[in-house]
This record gives C-alpha cells, sequence and structure tokens, in this order.
C-alpha cells in the first residue's frame, strides 16, 4: 500500500512535469491556447486545445492520463504523433506501469506494456 501511494505522488510528479513542457513548448507559438488540467485527488492529467478555426470555436483533448489506484498509468488519450510512452519510460516509469487504455483490451497483451 505505502509502495503504491508513494508510486502515485512519483508519476504524478512526472506525467505534471512533462505535460507542462509540452504545454510551455506550444505556448505563443500558434494561435490556439494549450491548457494543462489536473485532478490531484482522481489523478487525472489533461492537456486541451482550444481556439477558432475562422468563426468557429474548437475544443480538443489532447493528452488524457488517468493514475490509477494501482498505480498504473492510463494512457486514454494522445491526440499527437509523440510516443509518450517513450518519455515516460524515459522518466523512470516501467513498461509494466503503463496501460494504453485506447486500444481494445485484447490488443494490449501485445503492445509490450501493462495490459490491466
Amino acid at each position: 500500500m505505502v509502495r503504491t501511494n508513494r508510486n502515485i505522488k512519483l508519476y504524478s510528479k512526472i506525467v505534471v512535469a512533462w505535460l507542462s513542457d509540452f504545454v510551455a513548448r506550444r505556448t505563443n507559438t500558434t494561435d490556439a491556447t494549450y491548457e494543462l488540467i489536473t485532478d490531484e485527488v482522481r489523478h487525472h492529467y489533461q492537456v486541451v486545445r482550444t481556439g477558432f478555426l475562422e468563426d468557429r470555436f474548437y475544443y480538443k483533448v489532447v493528452f488524457h492520463l488517468h493514475i490509477k489506484e494501482d498505480a498504473k498509468i492510463w494512457i486514454l488519450v494522445n491526440n499527437t504523433d509523440l510516443l509518450l510512452t517513450d518519455d515516460l519510460i524515459q522518466n523512470g516509469i516501467p513498461k509494466s506501469d503503463i496501460v494504453i487504455g485506447f486500444l481494445a483490451p485484447s490488443v494490449r497483451a501485445y503492445t509490450g506494456f501493462a495490459s490491466v
């Protein structure tokens, strides 16, 4: 239990740092606005992109990650070509604690990451 809580805190810190860096790199480089949304109680982390395309407002979730109670990081949305998983691994998160949540459960077993 203590190890899981410690992992959740560590993983949260890593995820927030990575997403914050992502947002910072895009600030003032485009007409869109990128924002990091964090829920430190339920451990959800999102980056959203908002802006106008001509006269139409758009809102898009760029990333959504959820750290569940078992300290597994579920990648629920990655609407980029960035290999977020590689960066998480480089920052010390083992593949066994990363779940590609947007893939069907039957496919996850073949990804090399956690299946649940």
